[in-house]
């Protein structure tokens, strides 16, 4: 048997360099963990203090990465992005910015950036099921342009050797909700539990290694059949006299 094909091999990201941006919250700080990471070796995190809002932001971050001594990126995980729950009648004007600048403008900024010498062969964008189906205004509105995007940056890109995914998760608790939000979640997710951290490293580290070698422009959905479950539910009321 080939050695490619060996689990051990597909799915290594052994002497790979990744940076991981909104690693401060949430998923990325399930992903990133770095001084945890770092203690359990063999390799080493780092964290970058960045705010990215603007292409001076993300030029700055990408810089900051450098003098890591870092001459080469081989994984970049965008992570970075808000959530905002308004409606369409209560909607903040000045909130329509502040989301679409960090959850989608900073996607096509930090990849320009992160042009060679330090050019990725792995991207991943995290997006969401909100993207796929409806859900807040804004916040679903945003995650549709991620998808878009990534799928736009895949078409550009995968000749180049980089390839673009988006990994879109579907409930997973990463703040503290109001009392009974998560059994309401779990109600509707046919597996009957909640994502956690291992359900993103695993899709996440398919994505980064030569396991997904040729895949590219895909919307990997992870999220215990919730976004079935709402079609089902959408084709259940129309079929309902």
């Amino acid at each position: 048997m080939s050695e490619g094909l060996l689990v051990s091999n597909l799915f290594s990201v052994k002497d790979k360099i990744a940076l991981i941006t909104g690693g401060g919250t949430g998923i990325g700080k399930m992903i990133a963990l770095a001084k945890e990471l770092t203690e359990m070796g063999p390799g080493k995190c780092f964290g970058i203090e960045a705010d990215l809002n603007s292409k001076d932001a993300c030029e700055k971050l990408v810089a900051d990465f450098k003098n890591f001594g870092n001459d080469k990126l081989d994984i970049l995980i965008n992570n970075a992005g808000t959530w905002n729950a308004a409606t369409v009648t209560n909607v903040p004007e000045d909130e329509w910015d502040r989301i679409y600048n960090l959850n989608v403008n900073c996607l096509p900024l930090l990849e320009k950036a992160s042009k060679k010498p330090v050019d990725p062969s792995r991207v991943i964008i995290i997006g969401s099921i909100c993207a796929l189906g409806i859900s807040s205004l804004l916040y679903s509105s945003s995650k549709s342009a991620v998808h878009s995007v990534s799928k736009n940056l895949a078409v550009h890109l995968t000749p180049r050797g980089v390839n673009v995914n988006v990994l879109a998760p579907g409930v997973i608790p990463t703040v503290p909700r109001g009392p009974g939000i998560n059994d309401i979640a779990i109600s509707e997710i046919p597996q009957g539990r909640l994502g956690d951290e291992l359900d993103m490293a695993g899709a996440g580290l398919y994505l980064a290694s030569r396991a997904s070698s040729w895949v590219s422009g895909v919307e990997l959905v992870v999220d215990g059949g919730d976004l079935l479950q709402y079609k089902l539910t959408n084709v259940q009321r129309l079929q309902t006299p």
